[in-house]
């Protein structure tokens, strides 16, 4: 008598846990997009665990459980396709303003550790934790405020291929100076830096090697794949020392002395470490400008900025 009585029990815990399944899967299929009841009917008979005993009406049943605890779905009519439409449901991730805040900085500190490609998948990922939230707002905040958002990743793509390095490329450039621009360049490597990404290149127009900010790459016009180009990736940056810096400064072996004056000095230097270059400037403190040129002016705005907002946040 117990043995038959334990059998019972374990069978009953198993049909509620079926139907707690089925029901969870229908709703998991509803998220998803809208269905037919036979195309309901044919996904529970396709699935291991609920393709026994199937039909249409223990698709109204779980369909009836889930509108009682919540969920809006549409009935099936002629102008839905006769399809259940799942319209909204209580089943939601609740994260406060606050959090959402402090999992974005999370993400944005580990953003400027790991390379690019892995950025991507980092925002990927924060999209759909953020999608369970239903919360349109922070929906919207997460997707605006994620690193590289203004990169076309087709045209990453294309200007990181190995083989148009040291070729001739003519790209479409959204130049900070004059606007909408064809220029023909020589790729030479893509950096990640400061939370952006550059083309490092020789640019024929100026006759020097330069880094271009790749979120402002608009297209590749064409590529000379026929002819290689062996540029050296160095180039020339012009700065000015001022004030107390002015007073003890001592120009280092690639360094030259442009002019002088009473309380400033001007120098040229050629640049082939970046980190190394732009440690030496740092140490001048608020006693220093870029002369030129502008595109080293923009990268070292963004990275004096990202280590503000790291004091700031």
């Amino acid at each position: 008598m117990d043995i038959q009585s334990n059998t019972l029990e374990k069978t009953k815990k198993f049909w509620i846990s079926i139907t707690g399944y089925r029901t969870l899967l229908i709703l998991k299929s509803l998220m998803v997009r809208s269905y037919t009841i036979d195309e309901l009917v044919e996904i529970l008979k396709n699935d291991s665990i609920t393709n026994k005993a199937v039909s249409k009406d223990t698709v109204r049943i779980a369909i009836n459980t889930l509108k009682s605890v919540g969920c809006e779905i549409l009935r099936p009519n002629k102008a839905n396709n006769y399809k259940y439409r799942l319209i909204k449901h209580p089943f939601s991730l609740k994260i406060s303003d606050k959090e959402l805040k402090t999992f974005t900085m999370l993400r944005d500190k580990i953003a400027e550790e790991i390379k690019y490609n892995d950025v991507f998948t980092l925002n990927d990922l924060y999209d759909k934790l953020v999608s369970l939230t239903l919360n349109e707002e922070q929906i919207d905040y997460v997707n605006n405020t994620q690193p590289l958002k203004k990169i076309n990743k087709k045209i990453l793509k294309d200007i990181t291929n190995p083989q148009i390095i040291g070729k001739k490329v003519q790209i479409k450039y959204l130049s900070p100076n004059f606007g909408e621009e064809d220029i023909e360049v020589v790729p030479q490597k893509i950096t990640y830096e400061s939370g952006k990404i550059y083309l490092r290149c020789y640019i024929f127009k100026y006759e020097k090697n330069s880094l271009l900010n790749v979120e402002r790459i608009l297209k590749l016009n064409s590529i000379d794949m026929f002819t290689k180009y062996d540029k050296d990736s160095s180039y020339e940056v012009i700065y000015e020392v001022f004030g107390n810096s002015a007073n003890t400064f001592k120009p280092q072996k690639n360094e030259k002395i442009i002019s002088q004056k009473d309380n400033s000095i001007k120098i040229g230097t050629i640049v082939d470490n970046e980190f190394l270059f732009i440690q030496r400037l740092l140490l001048f403190g608020a006693d220093f400008k870029i002369v030129s040129p502008d595109f080293f002016k923009e990268k070292l705005i963004d990275k004096i900025k990202l280590i503000q907002k790291g004091y700031i946040e």
